[in-house]
């Protein structure tokens, strides 16, 4: 342990003091070396009387130091505590912080539920930007949920399904068809002009036009070309190629089949009849 300065010199000042008082205390007494056994005596009192003041005078003089020295500590040790405290500031770690798990998960909670929230909203402006209601595009959403979780009910039926050649097993085959597009589920829940402005909300294409025709092919025998459109295929929407393959593998071969198109520059649709199998075109 270090001592201050003051602390020090006051500390010697005390030993010196006391020192003095010892020795005046046993130094020689030329009295009571020439005087008989009263003299010695009489010596004796006066050494005590001398050392009694010497002691008070050295307890004075000690008082005054201490006091002195509790002068300079109270000017010097703010300073040095001070320091000490900016010196080891550093050296206190860094408390680590401390992750509340229950609160970072309702936050992770909080933030899935804005982002689902947010996203429900842009769907539903896409709808009522379309031109349907309010009403009914909130219908449209809530359908859409409830048509996800039927088609993952009858896919679970049907994974577990013991027959998979029983008619059980077809009707369960058409129905997961028919829910794994939506589409399909709302072109019979919705008008037609309901349908309509719920595709061009969805932002997909109301029919399928056809990008080429291998010649000697039905369809290029039935005289469409690039550019037309398959709006139906026995009575079922078409909306891309994997709907008219889906179609056409529904039909037994022998069949003639209706197909609903649209020729390229006009804006009416026709029936025509063509057999069953492939058609020969590419969307």
């Amino acid at each position: 342990m270090s001592l201050s300065k003051p602390l020090i010199i006051a500390s010697m000042a005390s030993i010196f003091l006391i020192g003095v008082a010892v020795a005046q205390w046993s130094g020689p007494d030329k009295t009571a070396s020439t005087s008989g056994s009263f003299t010695s005596n009489k010596g004796l009192e006066s050494r005590i009387r001398q050392l009694e003041s010497s002691v008070e005078e050295t307890l004075k003089i000690q008082g005054q130091l201490l006091e002195l020295v509790n002068e300079l500590s109270g000017r010097l040790l703010p300073e040095q505590e001070g320091a000490k405290t900016r010196n080891a500031s550093h050296l206190v770690p860094e408390q680590p912080t401390v992750t509340n798990a229950p609160q970072n998960r309702r936050h992770e909670i909080d933030n899935h539920e804005t982002r689902f929230d947010r996203m429900r909203e842009n769907q539903l402006r896409r709808l009522t930007d379309a031109g349907i209601s309010p009403e009914r595009a909130a219908f449209i959403l809530d359908k859409q949920e409830r048509i996800q979780y039927e088609q993952m009910q009858l896919s679970y039926e049907y994974r577990y399904l013991k027959d998979k050649s029983s008619s059980e097993a077809r009707a369960l085959q058409e129905k997961i068809h028919t829910y794994s597009n939506p589409r399909r589920v709302f072109e019979q829940e919705l008008n037609t002009d309901e349908f309509e402005q719920y595709l061009n909300a969805q932002g997909g294409r109301s029919e399928l036009q056809i990008g080429d025709l291998l010649e000697s092919t039905p369809a290029y025998e039935a005289g469409l070309r690039p550019g037309d459109k398959i709006i139906r295929y026995n009575n079922q929407r078409i909306f891309h190629m994997g709907d008219l393959r889906s179609q056409v593998y529904q039909v037994e071969p022998g069949k003639s089949v209706a197909v609903e198109i649209q020729r390229q520059g006009s804006s009416n649709s026709e029936v025509i009849y063509l057999p069953s199998g492939p058609l020969g075109i590419r969307g």
